[in-house]
């Protein structure tokens, strides 16, 4: 099916639960990487896309839904800047689907690392083109500021170099997204590859467990 929920409902608790974790993980990665040490960074999907690659697309949407949500609780108010809820929503999507038609057990180190590579560039572009037209549009909003700590210095930089708002806000955000996107890809499968690591594990210790068992019922 399209929409891949249909799972036991052990593995639906879990899922949820993971999702919101990972939104939340997400959130104060952001935070402190943004707004704290104000670097030239975003670091807001790393877990939404680990969660991707390891359970599949849909829930790592529904962690970029948790991660606006828990900045909606936290701050008790609705901003413009949530509409950048797409860009989560789009970035879980983008990796889940990249792994599951592209990404094969087959693949060799290198390839595998060359297809990352590919995604990283993918995911700039989707997050600078998705990030520039919701910028664009949240501009003429008047409560909405659509500079960032991230690209604040390169629109007042490159504002006379475009007459076009719209491409300035795609263009700002490429430098960013070009490291930002390498960082979180990688990250996230990293995190996903120690996640499965993680699940053979348990199934292994499982495993076990269940034949202790029966060797005590066969005595």
């Amino acid at each position: 099916m399209f929409f891949q929920f249909e799972l036991s409902n052990r593995k639906r608790v879990i899922y949820l639960g993971l999702s919101i974790v990972c939104g939340l993980v997400d959130y104060l990665i952001c935070d402190f990487v943004a707004w704290v040490n104000h670097l030239p960074l975003f670091c807001d999907t790393i877990f939404i896309m680990a969660l991707s690659f390891f359970a599949g697309p849909w829930w790592g949407v529904l962690s970029g839904f948790f991660y606006h949500l828990i900045d909606f609780l936290l701050t008790r108010t609705v901003e413009p800047g949530h509409l950048f809820i797409i860009c989560h929503f789009l970035a879980a999507l983008t990796a889940g689907y990249f792994k599951i038609w592209f990404i094969t057990e087959q693949d060799s180190s290198l390839l595998r690392f060359i297809k990352l590579v590919i995604l990283s560039m993918i995911m700039c572009l989707v997050m600078s083109i998705s990030g520039g037209i919701i910028s664009y549009v949240l501009g003429f909003v008047e409560a909405y500021n659509a500079a960032s700590s991230q690209t604040d210095f390169l629109t007042f930089l490159w504002q006379n170099k475009f007459s076009s708002k719209l491409l300035l806000q795609i263009m700002v955000r490429i430098p960013v997204n070009i490291a930002d996107r390498f960082i979180c890809v990688f990250a996230a499968w990293g995190i996903y590859l120690l996640g499965k690591k993680f699940v053979l594990y348990l199934e292994k210790r499982c495993g076990k467990d269940t034949e202790s068992l029966d060797e005590a019922k066969d005595l």
